[in-house]
């Protein structure tokens, strides 16, 4: 059930009278809560609409003729967190708690807050409580097993998925959840039952068909693992995860012409249609910018020669991001979503008295099952309106801040997963486009939307693309477009260094490869090399001129920046 689904059917109705102080209700109580339902219900439709501006004026006159109301509190509290006012929306669960203390959804609500912020203690604690008053809410379940899922809790995280699974048996989403964690614990079998429960209830489940794609690839049974990843690229035209994942098992196949046919478009900067704009990239690497060499990038042998640095060694994905919201026009709405994972660093410890081959370490690396346990900071999702100058200026200085803050709390020597996925109206936000509506147009690496409607914050694909990277010791490609395919998976995960030496290669084997330099515009852009990324796209274009990839790409990245407003005197830094 979604969150929105579940909101509305708690809405009252007919509203209950309320009693005054003296015991009585006044025809002036009545009426005063007949039209704080009435305003309630049309905050609920606005939500249905995604209109969320319009529903937190409604359920503020709720909240204003019905103060005592704890629902009006809660419906409020919502309609802030989907307009990005994330502290206004903690405050009305707050009082929506002091005036029912014993309400599972807003403790639930409270929690998702909590990990929107990145506190997952508080946000699990929430979460116990929704499970307390109501503990066979599958949700709350689900929730529960999500965060204890991401701290490597996988016994806890088990138990609180087979509780989902048990008390909402038709749903999905528990099944899929589940089935997940049976793969990253090794159980290979078992995660094959239940993800293919969760596509007998919901054939276009994309996310399980990549799963079972990659299991049964794992398991080595190749045809059935490409018809899975051929159907989730069907379903999923801009993801790129599942054309890389294609790709690659096609050319484990020996089917060069059909993996080269599924990376069209796989390199997506930009709207399809004209006057729309986007960008997301992923970003990898440790989260201190302009940190000295460590100790493990010395192990890790010489940085290949092939690569340019960035041309800014203190540049971090903030500033390539800040870069591009200076970049937005001010009479368009834009959305913003960014996901940072916090992954810490594994470390081999030799066995006393034990000589260690290489091939041994890899047996024992592969009994061991997962990687090391992906903790996930936070997903921040902030909406950009038309502004003026100025007040466009203070909203990106206060995003890039709450990014740093959030950035801070990663443990020393993590490796850090950021993505972001910025997407841009197509009309100027009082004129309507063609279709009636506003047009969402994004790319990202794993752009899938969320089917379901449900507070899930999807990191798991990560682990769908690194598995398929070479280990140490694998052969290198022996083909340009073996490199290229390689590539693809090193810039989904934000590691520019080795996507630039795999296009490169490319590049070296196939001057002519255009899809290669769009790939290496890619790099560069999560460098923060623009200027290069821009370079890379023109010859693409030059290779290919069809190729609407790289005209798109152009038009965003020679879009200009325009320049921060000059800083008030004597007034903090933010």
């Amino acid at each position: 059930m979604s969150l929105l689904l579940a909101l509305a059917l708690l809405l009252p109705w007919p509203c209950a009278a309320v009693e005054t102080q003296e015991g009585q209700t006044t025809y002036w109580d009545m009426l005063m809560q007949a039209q704080a339902a009435r305003e309630l219900m049309q905050g609920s439709q606005h939500m249905d609409e995604k209109r969320y501006d319009d529903a937190v004026r409604e359920f503020s006159k709720a909240v204003v003729r019905s103060p005592n109301d704890a629902l009006a509190h809660r419906m409020l509290g919502v309609s802030y967190y989907w307009t990005g006012q994330v502290d206004l929306a903690e405050a009305e669960f707050n009082e929506s708690l002091r005036l029912e203390p014993e309400s599972a959804q807003t403790h639930l609500l409270l929690g998702i807050v909590h990990a929107w912020r990145g506190k997952t203690e508080k946000s699990y604690e929430a979460f116990k409580a929704a499970e307390r008053y109501e503990p066979r809410r599958a949700d709350i379940q689900m929730n529960l097993g999500s965060i204890e899922d991401g701290e490597g809790r996988y016994q806890d995280a088990l138990d609180h998925f087979r509780k989902a699974v048990a008390f909402d048996p038709s749903h999905p989403l528990y099944r899929f959840q589940l089935g997940a964690l049976y793969r990253k614990m090794g159980r290979d079998e078992e995660a094959v039952e239940s993800l293919k429960a969760a596509l007998a209830r919901y054939p276009g489940y994309q996310e399980a068909l990549l799963e079972l794609g990659s299991i049964y690839e794992r398991m080595g049974r190749r045809k059935e693992s490409s018809d899975m990843f051929r159907k989730s690229v069907s379903l999923k035209q801009r993801d790129s995860v599942a054309r890389f994942r294609l790709a690659r098992a096609l050319l484990l196949e020996g089917r060069t012409a059909k993996a080269r046919e599924a990376l069209s478009g796989v390199f997506h900067l930009a709207p399809e249609q004209g006057g729309g704009l986007a960008l997301s990239v992923a970003y990898g690497g440790r989260p201190e910018a302009g940190r000295e060499p460590s100790e493990d990038d010395a192990q890790s042998g010489p940085k290949d020669e092939g690569a340019s640095p960035a041309p800014d060694a203190s540049a971090g994905p903030l500033d390539v991001l800040e870069r591009n919201l200076r970049r937005l026009p001010l009479d368009r709405d834009a959305d913003l979503g960014v996901d940072m994972v916090f992954i810490p660093k594994s470390r081999l410890v030799k066995a006393p008295g034990k000589a260690e081959s290489p091939s041994s370490l890899k047996q024992a690396l592969e009994r061991a099952g997962a990687p090391p346990p992906q903790t996930l900071a936070s997903r921040r999702e902030f909406v950009l309106k038309a502004a003026t100058p100025a007040e466009r200026e203070a909203l990106i200085r206060s995003i890039v801040s709450d990014l740093h803050d959030a950035l801070a709390k990663a443990p020393k020597d993590a490796e850090v997963r950021f993505g972001m996925n910025l997407s841009v109206s197509d009309a100027p936000s009082d004129k309507p486009s063609e279709s009636g509506g506003k047009s969402r147009v994004s790319y990202n690496p794993h752009d899938v939307g969320n089917d379901l409607g449900l507070w899930v914050i999807g990191t798991g694909w990560t682990l769908l693309v690194e598995e398929a990277l070479p280990k140490a010791g694998d052969p290198d490609p022996s083909t340009a477009l073996g490199w290229l395919v390689q590539g693809i998976g090193f810039a989904a995960l934000g590691d520019s260094r080795d996507a630039e030496r795999s296009f490169q290669r490319s590049i070296e084997l196939d001057p002519k490869e255009a899809l290669a330099y769009l790939g290496l515009g890619v790099s560069k852009v999560i460098r923060g090399d623009e200027d290069g990324a821009v370079e890379a796209y023109r010859k693409a274009s030059q290779l290919d001129p069809k190729n609407q990839d790289a005209a798109q790409g152009l038009r965003w990245l020679e879009r200009p920046v325009s320049s921060p407003e000059p800083a008030t005197p004597g007034a903090p830094a933010p």
